[in-house]
């Protein structure tokens, strides 16, 4: 019996030690269930992040292959260096310059024209003579302009203006990016198309001079589109070269002269002033597309602008620098061939 009793309180002491200690093991075996499930979570994670990077790095492989293969020449096809033709392309670079860039290319070409006219003029005191008339007198007067230094051939700097610039001048001078200035001579002038060339002989010119101007760069005014932002450079108000910007407002827009004569115009909202006229209007690439000429003057008009299209009278121009006008002698133009070094023209650019 003691021996019995004693196994039945051993094994219930063994009974309640082992129940004792199951309820002690709980807590730790959630505690590993926890750190498993946390342990399989990174590790999904941590797989999940490299396959992703891994596709990632085959997707961005592939189009970067695909857009090699459209965008460059193969040096196996064509035998030479690897080209980015995105980079060569017309319209990856039309855009390229700025306002400050296009003034530093185009200022160089640019001058300002000064005509000095004598003018028959009513005197104030002389109106009282017989029957109210009296003897008109002759008065100099000075005008300014702009013009563009549109070719060079060794002897002779051609400048291309508006005809109302140069219209009854008995001197011409030239005022160049440098503030030289040099007598120019009257080549030819078109009234109905409102254009005139003149020149400057190069001998005539310092070396200081030759080495800051430039012929400047030509463009094709059929290419312009409504929108697209132009340049506008002259010598406005005579104080000296401006600059203005603005957008092309309208193509082949008709306007009359005082004259009669029909032309088309492009018109531009860049401040056109009175000096502005004979001067450029350039396109983002710095190319000449148009020559100021007239603006819309009224206290209810505000940026209307008009500008001769350049593909319009290349072959006018070419036609103008082969003549030769004595300014002494109104409307005495003689053709006189010469050998000129004629700009770059974009485009088709007419025979002549």
């Amino acid at each position: 019996m003691n021996d019995t009793n004693q196994n039945m309180e051993r094994n219930e002491c063994t009974q309640k030690m082992d129940y004792g200690t199951s309820k002690r093991s709980k807590p730790r075996q959630k505690k590993q269930g926890v750190f498993r499930r946390l342990a399989a979570l990174t590790l999904s994670t941590a797989l999940f992040g490299t396959v992703s990077a891994g596709t990632f790095y085959g997707i961005n492989t592939f189009l970067s292959q695909q857009y090699s293969n459209e965008n460059f020449v193969s040096t196996e096809s064509a035998g030479v260096a690897l080209t980015n033709l995105a980079s060569t392309a017309y319209s990856s670079t039309r855009y390229g310059m700025d306002v400050s860039d296009i003034a530093a290319a185009a200022l160089p070409g640019v001058v300002s024209i000064t005509n000095i006219s004598v003018q028959e003029v009513q005197s104030f005191f002389n109106r009282f003579g017989p029957n109210g008339a009296g003897q008109p007198q002759l008065q100099e007067t000075t005008s300014c302009g702009s013009g563009i230094i549109i070719a060079n051939d060794g002897t002779w700097l051609y400048m291309v203006t508006n005809a109302h610039v140069v219209e009854g001048a008995t001197t011409l001078s030239v005022g160049f990016v440098d503030n030289a200035v040099y007598e120019a001579q009257l080549c030819g002038a078109d009234e109905e198309m409102d254009l005139a060339v003149i020149k400057v002989a190069v001998s005539d010119l310092s070396s200081d001079t030759l080495s800051q101007i430039a012929v400047i760069a030509v463009g094709d005014s059929d290419a312009l589109k409504v929108g697209e932002q132009v340049v506008a450079i002259g010598n406005a108000l005579g104080y000296g070269q401006s600059v203005t910007t603005g957008i092309v407002s309208a193509l082949k827009r008709s306007i009359t002269s005082d004259s009669g004569t029909t032309s088309t115009y492009i018109q531009t909202d860049a401040a056109i002033n009175p000096g502005n006229s004979g001067g450029a209007l350039l396109n983002l690439d710095g190319e000449l597309v148009g020559i100021n000429t007239a603006k819309v003057s009224d206290t209810d008009v505000e940026g209307m602008g008009y500008s001769i299209p350049i593909s319009d009278v290349v072959e006018l121009i070419s036609q103008l620098m082969t003549q030769t006008t004595d300014l002494t002698q109104t409307g005495s133009g003689t053709s006189q061939p010469t050998d000129i070094i004629e700009p770059v023209w974009r485009g088709n650019r007419p025979a002549v």
